[in-house]
């Protein structure tokens, strides 16, 4: 068994540790945080969210393993193709998507009836194509700031086509360039310049919401951000606080050690506890404890995509390690944010923790990207080692 395990799975042990530690807490979570749903959607078979979850969970480990021993040049070599395909699947979901709360997010593949979420797509392929692009502006004859022109023609167009329907992901892509091109060397007064523009963009956007018919969310942004600056008295009348409210009532209940696996009581009254407040139900459950944990595992996963990033001779694989690591990690923070009440309700998911089968399968791809440095880097060192005892 274990001679199989080292024929297999390879690249960064520790990382290898953080996505089974989080697969196996997610599936506890997720079990207990479903029951409502299944007492109402499936006659009460408790497991059947449960099994529908590993299944995903089962498949992403699988795409980690066999995208892991694909050479990350590849991810160079496709990097542009992979991202316009993935900016025709936007423009197809912007024109014929499945409507979900009011926001067309959603594609389904004719024939087999297969649903799945383009801006998940769009994300790895931006990250790969800014992490190429970053590259070839690193030799001493070529500047960093040349590359901020192509980029951010690429990240406007995937953000544009996505913000209309969910903001919450258009600026979480936004702000993972922005930070990698800050790394990449970019020069801070782009950096800024461009931050001061979008700022001033939103604000004008959802000033004039209810002026704009084909942007029906912006109305929902501002009602939520005044929501979040605001005191309301009458916060139980409006969703959005109600959701926060009972969110934050998960936590302040839970204590340091939580009420104990499957004792939640929020996860009758929390909307999406097992996706949008899955750190909630965590926090209630498992207390300061488990929530600290899972926050843990996140940075763990951030300082181990450092250790990578400096073992790494190449500038693409430093760069696609740590996008990858950053858009994980911020989206991870997000999350907890929301639920913790210093963030406004936004919508995105746990990763590899929150049940969900798109966002959990392109997790697990980015994950499976990241180890393919890792392995590479591995296989690299050791090759220089036999060189050296050789001569």
């Amino acid at each position: 068994m274990n001679e199989l395990v080292r024929k297999y799975v390879k690249g960064d042990r520790i990382i290898w540790y953080v996505v089974l530690a989080l697969a196996v807490f997610s599936s506890l979570v997720v079990y207990s945080a479903t029951g409502n749903l299944a007492y109402k959607h499936q006659d009460g078979n408790a497991v059947y969210y449960l099994f529908r979850h590993a299944k995903f969970l089962m498949m992403g480990i699988g795409i980690i393993v066999a995208v892991h021993h694909i050479n990350y040049k590849w991810f160079a070599r496709f990097a542009t193709v992979f991202l316009y395909l993935s900016i025709a699947l936007l423009v197809i979901t912007a024109v014929s998507g499945v409507n979900l709360n009011n926001a067309s997010r959603w594609l389904t593949l004719p024939v087999v009836g297969i649903s799945f979420q383009p801006s998940e797509i769009a994300k790895l392929a931006l990250m790969m194509y800014i992490a190429k692009v970053l590259a070839q502006y690193q030799s001493n004859d070529r500047t960093a700031d040349e590359a901020f022109k192509p980029i951010m023609i690429h990240v406007g167009i995937v953000c544009a086509l996505i913000f209309r329907d969910d903001f919450s992901t258009a600026g979480l892509i936004g702000a993972t360039a922005l930070i990698i091109m800050m790394i990449g060397r970019v020069s801070f007064k782009y950096i800024f310049g461009t931050v001061a523009a979008v700022l001033i963009f939103v604000f004008v956007i959802i000033w004039l919401s209810d002026y704009v018919p084909f942007l029906h969310r912006a109305s929902t942004w501002k009602a939520r951000i005044e929501r979040f600056v605001e005191d309301d008295e009458n916060a139980q009348e409006h969703r959005t606080d109600y959701q926060a409210q009972r969110s934050q009532m998960a936590i302040a209940t839970g204590g340091f050690l939580g009420k104990g696996p499957g004792n939640s009581h929020q996860r009758y009254f929390l909307p999406h506890p097992y996706s949008d407040f899955v750190y909630a139900i965590i926090v209630e459950e498992w207390g300061l404890l488990g929530g600290f944990f899972v926050m843990f595992a996140y940075l763990l996963l951030l300082f181990r995509a450092g250790v990578i990033v400096r073992a790494s001779s190449r500038t693409f694989p430093a760069f696609l390690v740590i996008g990858l690591s950053i858009l994980l990690v911020i989206q991870a923070f997000i999350n907890m944010g929301v639920a913790v009440g210093v963030m406004p309700v936004t919508g995105q998911p746990l990763p590899l923790v929150s049940m969900g089968g798109t966002s959990t399968l392109f997790t697990c791809l980015a994950f499976g990207a990241i180890l393919s440095v890792s392995r590479n880097n591995i296989e690299e060192k050791e090759l220089a080692t036999e060189k050296v005892a050789e001569e």
